[in-house]
């Protein structure tokens, strides 16, 4: 008989979002083990863009110094291009059709002050490969010896009370966990058949096939550029799909990147896609690079889909990230999502197992995280239809090669016509901007319904285009990056106000709010959570060493409450309630907007009957 160990939480995974769920688990002092049935991290870049909601998430459980040490520095990934070539000496090679901001990166635009503006951190570039190591060590580092890699969960069955995992070790030694929770990040190879999930959706939509490579590409390579796709007369035959799209992988980034990915789309019935022997040559043709020396180092095939799972749920078990939701990778959903989802899930576990939260609270993860699920999956497919659009605007005709030589003659001839030409299709370019610039995507999604007390407020309009973000309190929104002094000197992000370990809630309030900072403080002493408190001025000659100063009067802009009013935040940074203004009995109704928020009663200091919060109602919205 196997010995039999309890652990609170199991992890079945250890790509990016099981590896980051365990470093969040242990910030929180959740015990968990984590079990990954391959011996290493991913052999293969995969997944890169890091966006500026997760390289915030990273920042506040301080995981995210190593990675920016790794990434691309945000001047190397501010261009994408549109490209006929790199090399060649034929009329129409190495020609550039047309080029898209990307990430904030283009110094002096508006695109590079509004990231700025809005997030304490920038985005960054990191392949899976050298990314998942990071992230293994981070989590080993804080819960050593229970990142268990060649350990495969064989099976997990819930009988009400907790799961019971089966792990096979590399030897062959079965071992048996008694969990409360299981989350399964694994891709959906176990989790969704076995709880009997439906990944609806549509499938097999394309096969790209992507050739991860060594060579010197530094005479031929913009430096501010991360990703060139390239459209050319001999690649008319794929213009349906992608004719090809080159990125840099570092690890030295710029021109003087060592390694790249080339990525090929093809027609899920094309059976030369196999072909191995074929892609170093037919990468050389596309580049028109004849005799590129080149090192192919991985070539993998993944076939394109849009999947979203019907429940994130069943029991005590959980899915996250590609269990969850798979889409095509233009806006770099993947991997983000799933961060995102870790993050979301641990801190309600955090809550209910070690501060006596009803489990109800766990109901919200899915209320919470499916809805962007959803609007990730729609936002990745309609980003990757719109590439038709960029080719279509080059008016390739598939197998027409005299008509497109001609095409491409007339685009680059020095004549009125050829300005209109590469004009228009600069226009159609720039609508790709809803893949490489969408801020308001990354930075404005909303939990509309969950653990949080809505107050009536209409939430700001959504730019359809997604690149305009509003900052805003109103419950259910990442809380607002702005700048600030703290008493001691040193400026700091509202965003790091939350300490994690330190502070389970945080609340802000202003020079008027001394009576939320006291309840505050109260709740804190009373009961096993801790509610930290700051005030920001908002008044310029407020006097106080208590008092935060606010550096660029930029929270003035974007706290939208009165004087006195206090916002509270959670511990991912999301606002779960406001008022608007002071009330007078301050203990009472934040003792209220917990026992609604975490199902938790503390009548010693609440008279309020739950669902009567101010500003607030339910979280249970339907």
């Amino acid at each position: 008989m196997p010995q039999i160990m309890d652990v609170p939480v199991v992890i079945i995974g250890g790509g990016g979002c099981g590896l980051t769920l365990s470093s969040f688990l242990s910030d929180l002092k959740v015990q968990h083990v984590l079990f990954e049935k391959h011996p290493g991290t991913s052999i293969l870049p995969k997944a890169h863009y890091l966006n500026q909601r997760t390289m915030e998430t990273f920042r506040h459980h301080g995981l995210d110094e190593p990675v920016l040490a790794a990434g691309a520095p945000i001047h190397n990934m501010g261009r994408v291009e549109w490209k006929t070539s790199l090399g060649g000496n034929g009329l129409f090679d190495g020609r550039v059709l047309g080029h898209c901001g990307a990430f904030g990166g283009e110094f002096g635009t508006k695109q590079w002050e509004d990231y700025r503006r809005d997030s304490p951190t920038l985005s960054s570039n990191v392949p899976l490969l050298r990314l998942e190591p990071i992230l293994r060590k981070l989590a080993e580092d804080r819960n050593p010896g229970r990142i268990l890699f060649s350990h495969t969960v064989t099976d997990f069955e819930d009988d009400g009370h907790k799961v019971v995992v089966t792990v096979q070790q590399l030897d062959g030694n079965i071992l048996k966990y008694h969990a409360q929770y299981v989350v399964c990040a694994d891709g959906g190879k176990l989790s969704t058949p076995k709880l009997g999930i439906n990944m609806e959706g549509p499938t097999g939509l394309v096969d790209f096939v992507s050739t991860h490579f060594k060579a010197d590409l530094s005479e031929y390579w913009d430096d501010r550029t991360l990703i060139t796709h390239f459209i050319n007369p001999e690649g008319e035959k794929m213009v349906n799909f992608d004719c090809g799209a080159l990125v840099q992988m570092g690890p030295t980034w710029g021109r003087g990147s060592e390694e790249w990915t080339l990525h090929f789309g093809f027609p899920v019935t094309d059976t030369a896609r196999f072909d191995k022997e074929a892609l170093p040559p037919r990468i050389r043709q596309l580049l028109k690079l004849p005799d590129l020396e080149m090192e192919v180092l991985h070539i993998s095939h993944w076939v394109l889909d849009r999947v979203l799972a019907d429940k994130y749920k069943v029991g005590r078990v959980f899915i996250a990230g590609d269990a969850a939701h798979r889409r095509p990778p233009t806006t770099g959903l993947g991997l983000n999502t799933s961060i995102e989802d870790a993050r979301n899930l641990a801190w309600k576990l955090a809550a209910v197992l070690n501060k006596g939260a009803d489990i109800s609270l766990l109901e919200t993860y899915e209320t919470e995280r499916r809805p962007i699920g959803l609007r990730n999956c729609d936002w990745g497919l309609f980003t990757f239809s719109n590439m038709a659009v960029l080719q279509a605007a080059v008016g390739l005709i598939p197998g027409a090669k005299e008509y497109n030589n001609e095409r491409f003659r007339r685009i680059f001839e020095d004549s009125f016509y050829g300005q209109t030409a590469r004009n228009q299709i600069q226009r159609a370019i720039s609508t790709q901007d809803i893949e490489f610039s969408a801020h308001d995507l990354e930075l404005g999604f909303v939990y509309a319904n969950g653990a949080i007390l809505p107050d009536g407020s209409k939430p700001p309009p959504a730019d359809p285009a997604g690149q305009k973000y509003i900052p805003t309190t109103r419950p259910g929104h990442r809380l607002p990056h702005a700048w600030i002094e703290g008493k001691k000197g040193g400026v700091i992000s509202t965003q790091d106000l939350l300490v994690l370990g330190t502070h389970d809630f945080f609340l802000i309030t202003d020079e008027d709010g001394d009576a939320w900072v006291s309840a505050a403080n109260s709740i804190s002493k009373l009961t096993n959570l801790s509610i930290g408190a700051a005030k920001i001025r908002s008044r310029a000659h407020s006097k106080g060493n208590d008092l935060y100063y606010d550096y660029h009067d930029k929270w003035s802009e974007v706290r939208e409450i009165d004087n006195g009013g206090a916002i509270l935040v959670r511990p991912d940074n999301f606002v779960a309630w406001r008022s608007d203004g002071p009330c007078d009995e301050a203990k009472t109704n934040l003792a209220a907007v917990f026992a609604e928020l975490l199902d938790i009663k503390y009548p010693e200091l609440s008279t309020t009957p739950v669902g009567q919060v101010p500003n607030g109602v339910g979280m249970h919205q339907t």
